[in-house]
């Protein structure tokens, strides 16, 4: 086990950064929302999944592939490149904004997309700068630049929200709310380029066939971080239209997206464990597939899907049965709480997606995530032209969580074929928590909240409950091992509890 140690060491600078970034991304929606209102949060919802293209690109995918090229010169070759795809795009965005927010059903947008296109400008230098990084292992200097990028992006956001009071529209907020991620990422280049001093020029030309494999693998490495930002596109273009369609009047319309756009928060903060764990995951299934060392391999996937498991299933539930005091207490109403109930079931097939992509890029079956993604995709999209139309924003909630359970479908019928998991006795106890929680959470929801102060105070109320049963079930039960636990923080506390 000491051997792998150094593996968790590697990543942790980095994980502990994504998690701070994370909550600070999920977090600074509330009090978006609060002054906004749902109608403001729509507005910067319809526009985000642009700049979280980007983002993932820049961030994760990009520099995940550059990291694992052994040619020194791809690098330069592929800079030049994406400069040149970047441009594009912008010019696409900024050409045809008008166009595309009609298609949303809201040309108001259009200002707003042209601000997020301006986000491609440093794109390039920041996806190469950063995968270089990685292969030298510098992570400290990619978490410091992350840092950068998020203070600047939130702290933008919050003087939005704060010029909303002072006059400006929706959507004046939002495109400075848009303006602060390129402000964010311009920060981060600054920083890279000129506070740690690192250079990348272009030279030389892609072959054909080194241009073909990093489109594959960049695409596979960003499949599981744009999940939901891909089912959020479908949603910026067919909701909208569809309660037009369903004789809803514009101005409530956009209120109600806004009120289904509540839930990506939510389900933001359940994904943070699943997403930190699967970046140790993806090593070690890798060093014991490389050494055909099957049983070790076939041992870590189950610890990790054991673990995605409690966690997703865990946030899911709960937030499902405190779903009215938590709507209450973060967004001062009740509203279309059946919607964001059932909204919440994203976060176990999106926490499942997320690792099964990872055993999969370890056996490179890539051709088995396009198959999914692109099935759970036309789903979705079906089922909001239709569901949307007939039952409004819930829906939409329901086509999301159907088209995503497809995805994570496929997924699972090719785990089955290339891991032995056996997980069904630990899957029978831990529908038996799952019900227990729900029904003392239920109990808990009795409570009257009529206040913002009070469904806090439920909240509260209803977490520790929900963390006792389940931390009391897990060490009882022995639903994970001594060794689960202990690539688990603070797993050696829990060990030292459990009794041989």
């Amino acid at each position: 086990m000491k051997k792998n140690e150094g593996v968790f060491n590697t990543v942790i600078v980095l994980t502990v950064t994504m998690l701070a970034v994370k909550i600070l991304s999920a977090v600074y929606r509330v009090p978006y929302q609060n002054i906004l209102g749902d109608a403001g949060l729509y507005a910067y919802q319809q526009v985000y999944p642009v700049v979280a293209i980007v983002s993932v690109l820049s961030l994760n995918a990009i520099p995940s592939v550059v990291s694992q090229q052994q040619d020194i010169n791809f690098p330069r070759k592929l800079f030049k490149v994406l400069q040149v795809i970047s441009l594009i795009m912008m010019l696409v965005l900024l050409v045809f904004s008008d166009a595309i927010t009609g298609f949303m059903g809201d040309v108001r947008l259009s200002s707003m997309f042209r601000t997020a296109a301006l986000v491609l400008l440093p794109f390039s230098f920041i996806a190469i700068i950063r995968g270089k990084l990685q292969a030298d292992n510098d992570m400290r200097t990619i978490a410091i630049s992350q840092v950068v990028d998020q203070l600047l992006r939130v702290g933008t956001i919050l003087l939005a929200i704060w010029m909303f009071t002072r006059g400006f529209s929706i959507y004046d907020s939002g495109m400075l709310s848009i303006f602060g991620s390129f402000l964010g990422i311009t920060g981060a280049w600054i920083y890279l380029k000129f506070g740690r001093r690192l250079k990348i020029t272009g030279s030389g030309h892609l072959t054909g066939e080194e241009f073909r494999q990093f489109f594959i693998l960049t695409l596979f490495y960003s499949l599981s971080y744009l999940i939901m930002i891909l089912w959020q596109v479908v949603d910026s273009f067919t909701v909208l239209n569809g309660l037009k369609h369903a004789g809803v009047a514009i101005e409530e319309g956009r209120v109600l997206k806004g009120i289904y756009d509540r839930g990506s928060s939510l389900i933001q903060m359940g994904l943070i464990v699943t997403t930190s764990f699967s970046l140790v995951l993806i090593p070690l299934l890798a060093v014991s597939r490389n050494n055909k060392d099957y049983t070790a391999m076939n041992d870590y996937a189950r610890s990790a899907l054991k673990i995605t498991i409690i966690f997703s299933s865990a946030a899911a539930v709960g937030l499902m049965s405190l779903i009215r005091p938590f709507n209450l207490f973060l967004f001062e109403d009740m509203r279309e709480t059946a919607t964001l109930a059932i909204y919440m079931l994203s976060i176990i097939f999106v926490s499942l997606i997320i690792m099964y992509t990872a055993m999969l890029q370890v056996t490179e079956d890539y051709h088995i995530q396009g198959l999914g993604v692109t099935a759970g995709l036309m789903v979705k999209i079906i089922l909001n032209l239709v569901l949307v139309v007939r039952l409004g924003i819930f829906g939409a909630a329901a086509a999301t969580v159907i088209g995503l359970a497809v995805y994570a479908l496929v997924l699972h019928s090719s785990i089955r074929k290339r891991y032995t998991l056996g997980i069904r006795s630990f899957s029978i106890k831990w529908v038996i928590v799952l019900a227990l929680m729900s029904a003392s959470l239920q109990l808990v929801c009795l409570i009257p909240a009529e206040t913002r102060v009070v469904a806090l105070v439920v909240s509260l109320i209803g977490v520790s409950i929900g963390v006792m049963i389940v931390a009391t079930a897990l060490i009882k039960w022995r639903l994970l091992t001594k060794q689960e636990w202990s690539y688990l923080p603070f797993g050696d506390k829990v060990i030292a509890l459990m009794k041989d």
